[in-house]
């Protein structure tokens, strides 16, 4: 640990981490050792509590969503996300002292005991909060508050009662913050799920109307519901030929956000019909974001939704604790889209 300093007492050389193999099924994520990675500056060294799993795991998994090549060891071990406690500084790191309880978004190393992340992407949890919901944070509130929120793209917070929301997936990891979020902000929420069983569920988080896209036409839900206005703002992972619904579903000046494109990235749609509307469409990856621009995020939390924690609001849906070694069955869960909320893995540290 030659380029740390401020490090907790001895740490261990090895740690248990997931492993997976590249196109392999969920089975073929098993328990395997490697070493402890050391912060680089401006990094903070974490002994992993909890991991969060999220679709670009199993993105990652199937070969779709690899980190780049020269990236560090331990950035090519999957997992976004996690929450622990520090253990030790990289030189510089500003903020932050060992032994803070903390959640942190990475760019990949989350599935492991120990992990290395930037301090400008490192956010400390209130007392009132446990380090499970702490691993259910950072990718859906990173995600969320800057595609949804920011003034960058969806800049929700200005004027937020006078705005319609539509997110798809609502019952989802990052649906759920969406809708729990834009109620605090006071937005009015439409959402789309897969059955009776999420239009439950998500009503209970605030939705004011959840429609069954298996059962109905999510476009006709949405203008009988604005009296033929449309939707603000469209919050989609989906793209495919859900682009030219969102556009006939869209406000007047509204602006759709793609965070994903489940559906395909071949898009076909009428271009005119956005113009009149004098519509926009824009959407990005959070993993390659500019670290600045991630700081910015994780500062405008630290303001507007950290506060909300501390009085219990719009805190993490979560579903599942598993424990390290079933990592497969988190993976089984979120491909079966059984998953309401959040799933994390726990490690063998006894943190608190």
């Amino acid at each position: 640990f030659a380029r740390s300093h401020h490090t907790m007492a001895a740490l261990p050389s090895t740690m248990q981490y997931i492993k997976y193999e590249v196109g392999g099924g969920p089975d073929q994520l098993v328990v395997a050792e490697t070493q402890v990675p050391s912060p680089a500056a401006g990094e903070v060294l974490i002994q992993v509590a909890y991991v969060g799993v999220g679709a670009t795991d199993t993105a990652q998994r199937k070969g779709m969503f690899n980190p780049k090549a020269d990236a560090p060891y331990n950035h090519l071990i999957m997992g976004l996300e996690m929450s622990g406690v520090v253990v030790a500084l990289g030189e510089g790191a500003q903020g932050f002292a060992v032994g803070d309880r903390v959640c942190a978004l990475v760019y990949g190393g989350g599935y492991a005991e120990y992990a290395t992340a930037p301090s400008e992407t490192v956010i400390k949890l209130p007392d009132s909060m446990s380090l499970a919901q702490g691993a259910a944070i950072p990718e859906n509130f990173f995600t969320v508050w800057r595609n949804v929120f920011s003034s960058r793209f969806g800049n929700l917070l200005q004027d937020a009662p006078n705005k319609t929301l539509l997110v798809h997936g609502g019952a989802g990891g990052i649906g759920s913050i969406a809708i729990l979020l834009a109620k605090e902000f006071g937005a009015t929420v439409i959402t789309t799920v897969s059955s009776a069983a999420k239009q439950a569920e998500v009503t209970k988080w605030g939705a004011d109307l959840a429609i069954d896209y298996t059962k109905e036409d999510f476009v006709e839900a949405v203008m009988k519901f604005t009296n033929g206005k449309g939707a603000d703002l469209i919050f989609c992972f989906i793209g495919g030929d859900y682009v030219p619904r969102n556009i006939d579903a869209l406000a007047n000046f509204g602006k759709i956000v793609q965070i994903g494109l489940r559906k395909g990235k071949d898009v076909a749609f009428d271009l005119k019909k956005l113009m009149h509307k004098w519509g926009s469409l824009t959407g990005g990856h959070l993993r390659p974001t500019p670290l600045a621009q991630k700081k910015e995020v994780r500062d405008e939390i630290q303001q507007h939704v950290v506060p909300l924690w501390l009085q219990g609001k719009a805190l993490p849906i979560m579903y599942k604790e598993l424990p390290f070694d079933q990592a497969p069955e988190s993976h089984y869960l979120m491909e079966r889209s059984e998953v309401i909320g959040k799933t994390v893995l726990k490690t063998r540290a006894d943190l608190k």
